[in-house]
């Protein structure tokens, strides 16, 4: 203020200054104000990111994520599994479905359904084999939520192949 002092008489008997001045005073708040508005929307921005962020892992961790190891079990074709043989067993909840293909089976495309006893379709699919460190294996994500619990029938097969079918038992 001290500095601007000698000027001042002149600021305000001239009005050609007076409204410069007033300009870059205008100018200055403008300015003020978009910093603000600007930190503002940084914050809101990175606040937002941050909780999408969290909800997606979250929900990622929700997943219900189930293994049917399939590798000690022989190919026993046809639409009917082996009588004596024990049921997969997974619950309703599985949203991720891991399902490791007996020894022998190679990589492609399988089809894959879960029907009931008699042969009412409840799922079907269609998901590529791959194999890794020896494991042949598939990743299908089935909603069975609206299925009841109980005995039913998961049949896979190589595309062009004859269906593999195995006990199931959705609890």
């Amino acid at each position: 203020m001290s500095q601007a002092e000698p000027f001042l008489d002149h600021l305000t008997s001239c009005s050609p200054c007076y409204q410069d001045f007033l300009r870059l005073q205008a100018d200055g708040r403008r300015r003020r104000v978009r910093m603000i508005f600007a930190v503002a929307a940084s914050v809101l921005i990175v606040v937002g990111v941050a909780t999408w962020a969290m909800l997606r892992r979250h929900n990622n961790e929700q997943i219900a994520r189930a293994v049917v190891d399939l590798r000690d079990r022989s190919f026993a074709r046809g639409t009917e599994p082996p009588p004596n043989e024990t049921p997969i067993e997974i619950g309703r909840d599985v949203s991720r479905l891991d399902i490791y293909l007996p020894l022998g089976a190679s990589d492609g495309a399988y089809d894959l359904r879960v029907t009931t006893a008699k042969g009412d379709l409840l799922f079907s699919g269609t998901a590529v084999a791959t194999v890794e460190a020896g494991i042949t294996s598939l990743r299908v994500d089935p909603n069975l939520s609206s299925v009841s619990p109980g005995l039913y029938v998961l049949q896979l097969r190589k595309i062009g192949s004859e269906w593999t079918s195995y006990p199931l038992r959705i609890g």
